[in-house]
């Protein structure tokens, strides 16, 4: 009996591994006092960003940790711990934690890892209140357009005053 737990165990803790090495994005919680509805809430808050929340034996967690790049994470990891998974921008499930965390007071984020940096509990607070990557693009493609947009409006200037001159001299000649 005993070996088919251990089996057990190891599966789950590489399926858990897997997971977490597939992920850009991790953020470490403390949801203790959550009722499991309000866990469940927060699920369904990430699945809709392609996020998901695990919530697994810390002992399990740090073995899976070990081995993977984002095992700097693990000392964030003490007592019940939920992780947020993600494989992309790290700024929407950021600003999902930190609003579903200013309603639930019971939810903490202690710290996460992105894009190959430790994350403090302050750094993900400060990339919620960035804008989305879609946003900071369209702006940065905004900035980019302006200078050709500029240049196709002063050249536009210089034709139309060209017609304008060319419509005054026809005018001057018609009258003659």
């Amino acid at each position: 009996m005993a070996k088919i737990a251990l089996e057990t165990k190891k599966i789950m803790v590489k399926e858990i591994a897997s997971r977490l090495n597939n992920a850009e994005t991790l953020i470490v919680t403390r949801y203790k006092g959550l009722s499991a509805q309000d866990i469940n809430d927060l699920r369904k808050e990430l699945k809709r960003m392609t996020a998901e929340y695990l919530v697994v034996k810390d002992s399990m967690l740090k073995i899976a940790l070990k081995d993977g790049t984002s095992s700097g994470i693990a000392d964030f990891i003490q007592g019940e711990v939920g992780i947020a998974v993600h494989k992309n921008d790290p700024s929407g499930i950021s600003k999902a934690l930190v609003k579903f965390s200013k309603d639930h007071e019971f939810l903490k984020i202690c710290g996460g890892f992105a894009s190959g940096s430790i994350l403090s509990s302050k750094d993900i607070i400060a990339i919620a209140s960035l804008p989305s990557r879609e946003v900071l693009l369209a702006k940065l493609a905004n900035v980019l357009n302006s200078p050709i947009q500029g240049l196709a409006v002063s050249l536009n200037g210089i034709i139309c005053k060209l017609l304008y001159a060319l419509n005054a001299v026809k005018e001057k000649k018609e009258k003659t």
